[in-house]
């Protein structure tokens, strides 16, 4: 939400923010006194709603809009529509690992000066930027956030229903449960795009992407670019080398080798540029062009981005939801320690993590303790019909689970976390909410006598 309100905001738009009724500044709001929106409450100027999905504060706008008779629309059809207006649309689309090739599509296509609307920031910059030139960089990843709070009277809303893309970039097809229930459902909608596409970009080494493949080339349709390691790629990916403070690429396209070193940690990640620069080069940039503009990519905010050491001990922060994004951070949390590596996640949705709760303890096993937070849920308590922490408790963590038990005397999850880790070792904070809160107070807890030096 914070990548579409900074892009309104640039083009000029009034753009108004209602606060929660406690008080409480989100995150989103704190980045928007940065771009020039203002938060204050709906008044006779405001032209339209643009459903947010936070549950303390949105059913009152609702009916005020309702009252008014203004058309109230999800996220992803207002990304829709002003992408409609764009001459040249490039989506960036998938079920998850979306961020990294969206951000870096920004820099890779620098000569074409696009705009982007995007849910994570290249790292200094922002989410949304109106560019001056006829691009505009779409990331459609769905907001897991907003799954379980849809706008009232409103179904599930096809992915990029309406768009005509000059160029899409799948990045994962994968069921998103309750979104999407099965990766057969999610094929027919990822491939319902690719067809509306020009050209369609696919990275090959995701099961869902390979499927995909197989279906857009079993009729004729978009031009389809597959991008991966090994022989038959259109981009292939000939190395992707940790250096142990970059990622150094090379790539092959029309028979010719690029190279280009970005600051990215975690191998999907470095992946996820490969990608950014075969939409590019299906878009018609040359690959010098593409090199030289992923030379200025910065990485992108909480993708491993390291928040500080205390007491040698560092914490990292990390954005991933989906289980596979949490394998591939703390796969990447292991490139930046020789010690442990101690997880503290917040579930996003009790549906979802109910759906998912193998997949994700599969992928959280990999860290030697898991620490885990309250379930960021747009649903009341009372609306709640599946407890994400339960369906945690009952999942195989082979006994590397912490649930830091509720009330006032008991010590919190950043008390819990640092207590867990030892000099050399490594706390992975992973998650959209209270994980990106959570940073400072890790920190704090750290610097305890009995964990300093």
């Amino acid at each position: 939400m914070a990548g579409l309100a900074a892009y309104l905001a640039r083009r000029n738009s009034r753009v108004t923010i209602e606060s929660r009724p406690d008080g409480h500044r989100s995150e989103l709001l704190r980045h928007l006194d940065r771009t020039g929106a203002v938060p204050q409450p709906v008044d006779q100027r405001t032209t339209s709603l643009i459903w947010g999905g936070d549950n303390t504060a949105v059913p009152q706008i609702l009916d005020l809009a309702s009252g008014r008779g203004l058309p109230t629309m999800g996220h992803g059809r207002a990304i829709e529509l002003l992408a409609a207006t764009a001459p040249t649309v490039v989506a960036v689309a998938g079920s998850h690992s979306t961020a990294t090739a969206a951000a870096a599509l920004t820099c890779a296509l620098a000569v074409r000066d696009p705009g982007w609307i995007l849910n994570a920031a290249p790292r200094g910059d922002a989410p949304g930027y109106d560019g001056g030139g006829e691009v505009l960089v779409v990331d459609l990843c769905p907001d897991t956030a907003l799954h379980e709070a849809p706008a009232p009277g409103r179904d599930h809303h096809a992915l990029g229903e309406g768009l005509r893309p000059a160029v899409t970039l799948i990045t994962a097809v994968d069921a998103t449960p309750p979104a999407v229930a099965t990766r057969e459902d999610a094929l027919d909608e990822v491939e319902a795009l690719a067809r509306r596409s020009e050209a369609v970009v696919v990275w090959s080494g995701q099961p869902g992407c390979a499927e995909l493949l197989e279906r857009l080339r079993r009729t004729p349709g978009p031009r389809v670019v597959a991008v991966g390691r090994g022989d038959g790629m259109d981009v292939q990916v000939l190395r992707a080398l940790w250096s142990g403070e970059d990622h150094q690429i090379t790539l092959q396209a029309d028979g010719e080798r690029f190279a280009v070193t970005v600051p990215v940690t975690g191998t999907q990640d470095a992946l996820g540029v490969a990608a950014a620069f075969a939409a590019g080069w299906a878009l018609g940039l040359s690959g010098t062009d593409l090199a030289d503009g992923l030379g200025a990519f910065p990485g992108v905010e909480r993708s491993l981005t390291c928040l500080g050491t205390v007491g040698g001990v560092a914490v990292a922060e990390s954005y991933a939801q989906h289980p596979d994004e949490i394998a591939a951070a703390i796969q990447g949390a292991w490139m930046l320690t020789e010690g442990a590596v101690i997880a503290v996640y917040e579930p996003v949705g009790h549906l979802r993590t109910e759906a998912l709760a193998e997949r994700i303890a599969d992928a959280l096993r990999e860290a030697n303790r898991t620490v885990v937070l309250p379930v960021h849920s747009t649903l009341a308590p009372s609306q709640c019909h599946a407890d994400g922490i339960e369906a945690l408790a009952r999942a195989d963590f082979g006994g590397t689970l912490v649930i830091p038990g509720p009330g006032p005397c008991r010590p919190g999850p950043a008390v819990v976390a640092a207590s867990l880790a030892r000099r050399g070792d490594l706390i992975l904070t992973i998650g959209p909410h209270a994980a990106r809160r959570i940073g400072p107070e890790l920190l704090a807890a750290l610097d305890l006598p009995r964990l300093a030096p």
